[in-house]
């Protein structure tokens, strides 16, 4: 590698969904390995989860360098020769022992499905992407490269966990962090996947595996899961965390349609309501999550852990780990999922390169394009709308929220990463608990989570007592805590039936702007917290552009639309 910044890519046309690949996107970095730039190609194409090859992310990214055609030393894929491919087929073997009709269905049907996927096709570059020198490194590495490269733990060791669905074959790895470097403790292979397992069920509720797990984990705290948890759990070796799972569950985790796996599913379901099966799987994964970082934390005698992959998406799960007392903090990645395996590559290779990589703490997520005035205007204006520019714009935010109405925000960096953070965000009050119902049918949503509130960090521990200022997974909605007496009075909308809430504790220098809507809201009503959903229309991406944004504030039927410095107001 030469001097320059590192850009990283992840995502292929060539790529199968079912290899666990999605997200597709690119990042920057300099060559002290901070962030500097990094978007999904979903925000461009408007396709959820695009997967395909990352061309306007890496347009976007490449643009942020200053020289497009030349300041890319090195172009950086989360893919790699599949060194855990022998021994996942001999897991195969183990698994099936005694049970000739599911060893001759791996052997005849999942042997050739992965053999097919092992035949990548490398993908000709534009013109204007020329790497010097193209570095390739795995799924899994990549995940816990952003989790550690990027927590805020500095020196200090930390256990580094990932999880996930799969990818190159693996559902999660176990790394060691310190002294800038990463040292991979244990693998663990597609069949032993908690998220498959998780997906397996959301499949069966009847919502979209890999997309709707959320869902899940709202509905959750409607049931009772202790029995389904129980039964789940008695096919599952914890403890013995690379052959976690006995060969029904292996099945059902490699294959759920397959008419056996469906039975399976049934059986272990039968009787429980669709709230229970929820509560169910749910307690059963932070249970075998619980029990694994505890046996890890004892094993390597770390305290401090990042996590990375789609897994800790799960927030319930979380707050578990958080609560432990053999855990002092965690860090969850921001973009948690595959969208983070393009930082993850850059800082991988960088570490690489340096024989070892500092972590340095990713303070902001506002990576992503920027909405100009001009851009604004034009987009508002084409629409027919109406803007006016006040010269106290948050006050006037705040004026409006406090009569209740509904108040989007498209200005600044866009966040990335799945969470909005107030840059690409629809704002409310928190006072109307029937708002999840009304607000989520204008977005043509169906959700069973209430909105998450964003609030002052001067009042966070007000309103939720566990929080700490060193808990830096609560800056980007990472996590829920229980919810204070005073939280269930003032921001009953924000609270979900189980007591608990996912937060952004927002510092003023964290954003500025949306800290001083926050603050004259709370000098108008004395409550320092507000909704704060993502600005989209359900099953599209986040907004990016003004025109984006134009489009799903005039579709959601919302009341005042923040574009830049510009005020739309409706009515």
């Amino acid at each position: 590698m030469t001097d320059g910044c590192i850009i990283g890519y992840n995502g292929d046309s060539a790529h199968r969904p079912e290899r666990g690949s999605h997200d597709s996107g690119a990042a920057l970095i300099d060559r002290e390995g901070r962030v500097v730039a990094a978007c999904n190609e979903e925000r461009f194409s408007r396709i959820k989860q695009d997967v395909r090859f990352p061309f306007a992310s890496l347009a976007y990214v490449s643009r942020e360098c200053g020289h497009p055609s030349t300041a890319a030393s090195t172009w950086l894929s989360p893919w790699r020769q599949k060194p855990m491919l022998d021994r996942l087929f001999r897991h195969l073997h183990e698994v099936s022992e005694g049970d000739a009709a599911l060893r001759r269905y791996y052997w005849k049907q999942q042997h050739g499905r992965w053999a097919r996927l092992l035949r990548h096709r490398r993908r000709t570059l534009p013109e204007w992407l020329h790497p010097r020198s193209l570095y390739r490194t795995d799924h899994h590495h990549c995940h816990a490269a952003t989790a550690y490269y990027c927590a805020p733990f500095g020196s200090r060791p930390v256990l580094v966990l990932t999880l996930d669905g799969q990818g190159d074959f693996a559902s999660g790895s176990l790394w060691h962090g310190a002294d800038g470097r990463l040292t991979r403790l244990a693998d663990f292979d597609a069949l032993n996947s908690i998220g498959n397992l998780y997906a397996a069920f959301t499949g069966f509720l009847g919502f979209t595996p890999n997309r709707h797990e959320g869902k899940i984990v709202g509905l959750a705290a409607y049931g009772r899961g202790r029995a389904l948890a129980e039964r789940l759990l008695s096919h599952c070796r914890p403890g013995a965390w690379d052959r976690l799972f006995d060969a029904e569950l292996t099945l059902l985790v490699s294959r759920p349609g397959h008419p056996r796996a469906r039975r399976f599913l049934e059986r272990l379901c039968e009787g429980a309501s669709r709230e229970d099966i929820a509560a169910g799987i749910q307690e059963a994964v932070e249970r075998l999550v619980v029990e694994m970082v505890r046996d890890y934390c004892s094993s390597t005698g770390c305290r401090l852990l990042a996590l990375a992959g789609g897994v800790f998406a799960n927030v319930k799960l979380n707050q578990r780990i958080l609560e432990m007392e053999e855990v002092d903090n965690i860090y969850v990645h921001p973009n948690m999922g595959d969208g983070g395996l393009a930082v993850g590559a850059a800082l991988a290779a960088l570490a690489e390169e340096k024989g070892g990589l500092q972590p340095r703490f990713l303070q902001s997520v506002y990576l992503g394009p920027d909405i100009g005035a001009e851009e604004a205007r034009s987009a508002i204006e084409e629409a027919g709308l109406a803007w006016s520019r006040p010269e106290d714009l948050a006050g006037e935010a705040a004026r409006l929220l406090a009569e209740g109405k509904v108040v989007a925000r498209a200005a600044g960096r866009m966040e990335y990463g799945p969470r909005a953070l107030g840059n690409r965000s629809i704002l409310a009050s928190c006072d109307d608990p029937s708002i999840n119902q009304w607000l989520n049918a204008r977005l043509r949503r169906t959700e069973f989570m209430p909105f998450a509130p964003i609030i002052m960090e001067e009042h966070a521990r007000d309103y939720f007592p566990a929080w700490r200022p060193e808990h830096v997974a609560a800056r980007f909605m990472t996590v829920t805590y229980d919810a204070s007496e005073l939280a269930k009075e003032n921001i009953p909308a924000a609270i979900h039936v189980d007591g608990t809430a996912r937060p952004q504790v927002l510092r003023r220098e964290d954003n500025p702007e949306v800290y001083a809507i926050l603050a004259a809201y709370h000098r108008r009503t004395g409550v320092p917290a507000l909704i704060n959903t993502s600005f989209n229309m359900h099953e599209e991406p986040i907004v990016c552009t003004a025109v984006d944004a134009v489009r799903a504030f005039m579709q959601g039927e919302l009341d005042a639309l923040i574009c830049a410095d510009l005020l739309v107001v409706n009515g």
